[in-house]
């Protein structure tokens, strides 16, 4: 029986197992049952890791996504407002060289 299996990590298991002359016995079942379990226990901690990262990134992109729209929706106003801009500009333009020109009736 191994001692202290709960204590011992899977590397020293793997290390303990490894100097044992024999693995086909009850006790080599043992180590490889122990090295199993803990390194399920290793890939279902990241597993949860990368489950709570890829949460981050998705409330991180619905966040740029919400800026991008607020920003969207301002340029389409700036836009609008530096369209009306222009065509004053070129209405006063007009006027300015008809009344210059004489050519405006």
């Amino acid at each position: 029986m191994i001692n202290n299996v709960s204590t011992k990590s899977k590397e020293e298991l793997l290390e303990e197992f490894a100097n044992r002359t024999s693995h086909n016995t009850l006790e080599g079942e043992q180590y490889t049952a122990a090295i199993i379990i803990k390194s399920s226990a290793d890939i279902q901690a990241s597993a949860k890791e990368i489950k709570e990262a890829v949460d981050q990134f998705k409330r991180v992109a619905e966040d740029i996504g919400k800026s991008s729209d607020r920003l969207s929706a301002k340029l389409f106003w700036l836009n609008v407002v530096l369209a009306i801009a222009t065509v004053i500009g070129t209405v006063a333009t007009a006027v300015l060289s008809c009344k210059e020109l004489g050519s405006c009736r």
